[in-house]
């Protein structure tokens, strides 16, 4: 009769062994799953004080200097997301959004700060989108101000050329009656109304001359 004690056995110690492996697996999960869940809440942390301390704090001091501009609230972004709205204008004719904020990678081990800048419609090349990454546990907050900084400053310097780029200023494009000069009449040095119609000149010596005899300026242009 075949002893079957020793396959018994073998079979019990694969199973016991199989059985520690898998409890072994599902320990190193468990951990990895712990371990990550504690980056996110970490991650948690550094994103709302990044927003909080760092990115609004400057976005509400930047919207502060132009009558367009709006700062969106928390509820409408996002918990770590920052948006700066600007409307269109006759000084600045576009339509920009600014917006910054606080990611991560999937296992929250590293933390992205990201700009992004809208302007449309666009006539000039524009980078709008870059991102700085860091390690979760190395953090600078100093380093990330600084980086902020650059990029409210880069969103400025393109911003500003809507006010200069022709493409932008069309209609904003008239003639001095004087001299025939193009002036905007945005930033006209004199204008003056006549007659229910307002003329903009290059310079106040030109608004003197007209205002002394506006038939010879206006003859032939009506």
């Amino acid at each position: 009769m075949t002893d079957f004690n020793e396959l018994d056995q073998q079979i019990a110690q694969k199973l016991a062994a199989h059985k520690e492996d898998c409890l072994k697996r599902y320990n190193r999960a468990a951990e990895r799953m712990h371990a990550i869940g504690e980056r996110h809440r970490r991650f948690t942390v550094i994103g709302d004080r990044l927003i909080q301390e760092v990115i609004r704090p400057r976005f509400e001091r930047l919207a502060a200097h132009f009558d367009n501009g709006m700062l969106l609230s928390q509820e409408q972004t996002g918990r770590h997301h920052c948006i700066c709205t600007f409307q269109h204008t006759p000084r600045f004719p576009a339509t920009t959004k600014l917006e910054m904020g606080v990611s991560r990678d999937g296992n929250a081990e590293n933390v992205e700060v990201y700009s992004d800048v809208s302007i449309l419609p666009l006539f000039f090349q524009l980078s709008g989108e870059d991102r700085m990454a860091m390690p979760l546990d190395q953090v600078d907050e100093s380093q990330v101000a600084s980086w902020i900084d650059k990029k409210i400053m880069h969103f400025l310097e393109a911003y500003l050329r809507l006010e200069t780029q022709d493409q932008y200023q069309a209609e904003n494009a008239v003639f001095c009656p004087v001299c025939n000069m193009q002036v905007n009449k945005l930033y006209a040095p004199a204008q003056l109304e006549h007659q229910g119609k307002q003329y903009f000149f290059c310079v106040p010596e030109c608004k003197e001359k007209f205002e002394a005899d506006p038939e010879k300026y206006l003859a032939g242009k009506r």
